[in-house]
């Protein structure tokens, strides 16, 4: 919750004069063309979003249609210079009187992460950046979730069947006790993967080193209990690099900033050792010759962009068991894109037989990301077109 005091003055403030100023951008557009539909790209977190903003220069490209570019003091770097970009921090609106009557034209909301305050009169649509259907969360953040998809949500996009299915699911359980109508879910493709693929086919990096992408610290099966001594035996065991990129959420005051900063002051002098703490995960993908991962959903947009193999470290597969999960369809597909390790020797076999065996799992991965995925390369395209039926 938002409170208003002299420390968040200036983003109230900055919050307010972008209001009315497209408050007075939407009335003189509909003055010109009644016909106009103005659009809400919103970006509450910092993270890779050129694959939404490419999304949104296509929706530009249509005459009627205005697209603003939303986002607050947390993904201000980037987005504050774009085109008809604007900070605008949704939850300092019920401070602004009005709110409701300035913001009366937005017709569509989009946003690929969770928002929970939105225009009064808008469509609203959530990018699904899940592209399996493991669950990360403990109950209660999962049910705060769905709650939030069923009372504020009209339709979500999403990347394959498998999530359509699992979301179709969860919804329905948790709406067992709510008036709200289930959203239409929609399989538009995978926009992250069709935007990374054909980034990575222009890049020429060489392939020296392993990736270490963990999901984040306080998700259900992540191994930040065991990462420290994976990297300290890969680089005394290997002579090869070790790149860790911490997830996004890791590098927010709300993660898990202290642990992502020991990890790096603990190996930060190993000549072997790097942080990628950047917002683009392009030049990671492009050099690693694999990903070591646990269950966080990285695990296929890497293994389908790149066509390189996975090592998922799960500890605790008994676990999965007794939660009755690992018959979801992530977990089925991992060793169709690679091996499991349930401990450290386990992990240290395994990285020498990816290392030998790489190609094998090219075809294997070709294949199931056919299976899974409806839309390759055609997500854009798919999305624009939804956008534009849900608008008429």
């Amino acid at each position: 919750m938002k409170f208003l005091n002299i420390k968040n003055l200036a983003t109230y403030l900055s919050t307010f004069l972008n209001i009315l100023k497209i408050y007075f951008i939407t009335n003189k557009k509909l003055r010109n063309n009644n016909k106009s539909k103005f659009i809400f790209f919103y970006f509450p977190v910092k993270a890779y979003q050129e694959n939404i903003l490419e999304l949104a220069n296509k929706l530009k490209k249509n005459k009627n249609i205005f697209v603003f570019l939303i986002y607050n003091k947390l993904s201000s770097l980037g987005m504050n210079d774009q085109k008809n970009s604007f900070l605008l921090d949704l939850g300092y609106l019920r401070f602004i009187p009005f709110s409701d009557i300035l913001l009366q034209n937005i017709h569509l909301f989009l946003s690929n992460y969770v928002a929970y305050i939105f225009p009064p009169n808008s469509k609203n649509i959530y990018i699904s950046h899940d592209i399996g259907d493991t669950p990360l969360v403990n109950k209660e953040v999962e049910e705060k979730f769905f709650l939030f998809l069923i009372s504020k949500v009209d339709y979500i996009f999403l990347p394959s069947e498998t999530t359509i299915k699992y979301l179709s699911k969860k919804l329905i359980y948790f709406l067992k006790n709510q008036n709200n109508k289930i959203p239409k879910l929609i399989n538009t493709g995978y926009l992250k993967l069709d935007h990374v693929k054909k980034k990575l086919s222009y890049s020429s990096n060489k392939r020296d080193s392993i990736l270490i992408a963990p999901s984040a610290t306080h998700v259900m099966n992540n191994i930040s209990t065991e990462l420290s001594k994976i990297i300290e035996t890969l680089l005394e065991s290997i002579e090869e690099k070790i790149v860790y990129r911490p997830h996004p959420y890791d590098l927010t005051k709300k993660g898990n900033i202290n642990f992502v900063e020991k990890i790096i002051k603990k190996f930060e002098k190993n000549k072997n050792f790097s942080a990628d703490l950047s917002q683009s995960y392009l030049k990671s993908y492009s050099s690693a010759k694999f990903l070591i991962t646990d269950s966080s959903n990285t695990a296929y947009t890497f293994a389908y962009s790149t066509l390189r193999p996975i090592l998922f470290y799960s500890k605790n597969e008994k676990e999965l068991s007794k939660a009755k999960i690992i018959s979801l369809i992530y977990f089925q597909d991992r060793l169709k894109v690679g091996y499991i390790s349930k401990n450290i020797n386990q992990m240290l076999v395994n990285v020498k037989k990816l290392n030998e065996m790489k190609s094998k799992f090219k075809k294997k991965i070709i294949n199931l990301r056919k299976k899974r995925i409806k839309y390759l390369d055609k997500s854009l395209k798919k999305t624009h077109d939804e956008i534009l039926n849900i608008l008429k």
